[in-house]
């Protein structure tokens, strides 16, 4: 397996594996212990997930808008690597994919049906209203600033400072040599156990998401037998994509996706309701922007109706259990990008984009919710079978004989573009921060997470991938805080030249060009 961290590898596989062990000997053992450990995290650090992303959010901007905004990732000299088509599609792919897929239309269609109390009263006009905006909450800024802030850092280690791809060498500036010792090892099992997890949830979703297409398509009878099949199939497939460069794997297979996406987004478009999905929109944008802090830091500290911990700390959670691979990744393929366009890129463009796309598809939903016709069907779908709605919606429109198939292929290959990546993060982070980790490697961290989500799978289907997220991610939470300061300390203090160049203006029209400042 090449080079291998053996404390930070064998810890962690004990770590990993034991759960996977533990789950096939003791799979209600394991749950009870799970779910209580669930409710502790909720019930006591719900307020710290809610504060801390709302804090990274502010920090994104920050660092964008602020001096050092125009220090690049690399060198002076270095430009970016991949098309902003491919390199978008490659951020998106890794970053939501599936996940996104599987929650547009079921999500804003709970929130209608049974959101938050400050969303107005359960299937009202109100919470229709706002139904869109607390999805956009959920996929927006917020989600993408947690992946913004360990790119940043990242990028600073990898290629500006050519340090190993760890969280604990970002620690450096406060710990020093320590992190080559006891509590820089934590720092690194943490991250990768975190990681772990949390794409267990997402290969998790994404089976049950191909199960259901499946099942509505083919008649295919739902069951552990159809989830093992698929989970097998995509297992392979990720690994495959693993086994070669990411020009010939992950972008090929982004790029494709993309177009895909962007397909169906405009059928969807164009025979759904048009004018309804313009006009819920532009309200719910409006509503997301008015309300985005209040969302943000309301904890239902008064009623406790648990709404938070199975919705906006269960996202929350997912995002910092993702935020090592997917800011590991990112930062991989931005070199050559300023701090500046690398948020804005990585921040703002993906948030728009995942608004249009969650809207196109919610919106269509709560359509058929609210038409007096359709009503109650694709409610009642969600409640049988969550990741059958994005199916039963499409069965509404013509050409639902072409449509599946794409759709069936942009779930596969979203799923296989974020698992391939994660295996490379995963082998990374074992390997002392090896950017180029051992392809055994690679396949020995794929085989576990196919194997652990099916375990999850098993134990409680989605209610499962929900605990694994929230209590993986806990710990990383409070490095996450500590890399904050890191990345600003290492800017200030190695990069000061940078930061503090005067900004280059353009030269004046008719005046001489070395006369430019």
């Amino acid at each position: 397996m090449g080079r291998i961290d053996s404390v930070v590898f064998i810890i962690s596989a004990v770590i990993c594996f034991g759960f996977v062990i533990w789950g096939f000997i003791d799979n209600k053992g394991l749950g009870a212990v799970a779910s209580a450990a669930l409710n502790w995290t909720i019930n006591y650090t719900g307020w710290m997930y809610m504060g801390g992303v709302f804090f990274f959010v502010l920090f994104c901007f920050y660092m964008a808008f602020s001096k050092y905004g125009k220090v690049k990732l690399g060198k002076p000299e270095d430009k970016p690597e991949y098309s902003t088509f491919s390199w978008f599609a490659m951020l998106f792919g890794c970053g939501m994919g599936v996940g996104l897929i599987f929650w547009s239309v079921a999500e804003p269609m709970y929130h209608f049906m049974s959101g938050p109390t400050y969303a107005g009263a359960h299937g009202s006009t109100q919470a229709a209203e706002w139904s869109m905006a607390i999805a956009f909450f959920h996929w927006g800024l917020s989600a993408w600033a947690v992946f913004v802030v360990i790119g940043i850092v990242m990028g600073i280690i990898m290629f500006k400072k050519g340090l190993p791809a760890l969280m604990s060498t970002c620690l450096y500036p406060i710990l020093g040599d320590r992190v080559y010792g006891p509590i820089g090892k934590l720092v690194d099992i943490v991250t990768l156990v975190a990681t772990f997890f949390g794409m267990c949830t997402t290969i998790g979703l994404g089976t049950m998401q191909l199960a259901s297409g499946v099942n509505f398509n083919y008649g295919v009878p739902l069951g552990n037998g159809l989830n093992i099949v698929l989970l097998a199939i995509v297992t392979i497939c990720y690994l495959c994509s693993a086994c070669l460069p990411i020009d010939k794997g992950i972008k090929l297979g982004s790029d494709i996706s993309m177009i895909a996406c962007l397909a169906l987004m405009a059928f969807l478009f164009i025979v759904g309701p048009t004018k309804y999905i313009l006009d819920n929109f532009v309200n719910a944008t409006g509503i997301y922007l008015q309300n985005i802090v209040q969302m943000s830091l309301w904890t239902d500290p008064v009623e406790k109706t648990g709404w938070l911990g199975g919705w906006t700390i269960f996202y929350w959670a997912w995002w910092i259990a993702w935020a090592p691979f997917v800011g590991m990744f990112i930062a991989k393929i931005s070199k050559g990008r300023t701090i500046k366009e690398f948020v804005l890129a990585a921040l703002i463009a993906p948030t728009i984009f995942d608004m249009i796309f969650m809207n196109i598809f919610g919106t269509a939903g709560l359509s058929m919710e609210l038409t007096e016709a359709t009503k109650g069907v694709l409610w009642t779908a969600i409640q049988n079978d969550l990741s059958s709605a994005i199916y039963v919606l499409f069965s509404q429109y013509p050409l639902i004989g072409l449509v599946a198939p794409i759709l069936l292929f942009v779930c596969f290959t979203f799923f296989v573009v974020s698992a391939d990546s994660c295996t490379i993060v995963l082998g990374m982070l074992s390997s002392g921060g090896n950017d180029e980790p051992k392809i055994s490697l690679k396949l020995l961290w794929g085989v576990a997470m196919g194997v652990s989500a099916g375990v999850l799978m098993n134990m409680g289907g989605l209610g499962a991938l929900q605990t694994a997220s929230i209590v993986g991610a806990f710990p990383f939470t409070i490095v996450m805080f500590f890399i904050c300061y890191t990345t600003v300390k290492m800017l200030k203090s190695d990069f000061a030249d940078e930061v503090n160049a005067p900004a280059k203006l353009l030269p004046v029209a008719g005046a001489k060009e070395n006369t430019a400042v």
